[in-house]
């Protein structure tokens, strides 16, 4: 709510006419999309290094599948003996292929997050608006 109600405050003015408002709140909520997926993507991609490890032995069946679920530098055949936790996956994966690796996707997901943040803050100031009616 914080980035939401931040960058409404900053640009919104009592004069706005209900154009200018709607456009406003739908910017407002797709930055608060972006900044929100922006803040938790790293984790997000530990998240799913974690879940998907156990997944190796009965999903890989090719190099590519390895490589892509498992990163670079890490063998299906080795094996492993027991479930990474987060930060050792994490820490894996920055020593195998950088900082990069915890923001690979971002570009997406912030176009999509925009999308789906700015109709979602919409609606809901247009249901506020209604049920205050």
């Amino acid at each position: 709510f914080w980035a939401y109600e931040l960058s409404k405050q900053a640009i919104s003015s009592p004069e706005d006419s209900d154009r200018k408002t709607a456009m406003k709140v739908l910017l407002c909520g797709g930055l608060a999309g972006v900044v929100t997926w922006t803040s938790v993507f790293p984790l997000d991609v530990i998240k799913t290094r974690v879940q998907t490890q156990a997944f190796f032995e009965i999903v890989v069946s090719t190099p590519v599948e390895e490589e892509l679920l498992l990163g670079s530098g890490q063998s299906a055949a080795k094996g492993f003996s027991r479930r990474l936790g987060a930060v050792e996956v994490a820490r894996r994966a920055y020593r195998s292929e950088g900082a990069r690796v915890f923001f690979r996707g971002l570009g997406v997901c912030s176009v999509r997050a925009f999308v789906v943040n700015a109709v979602q803050w919409a609606v809901y100031e247009w249901m506020m608006r209604l049920l205050k009616a």
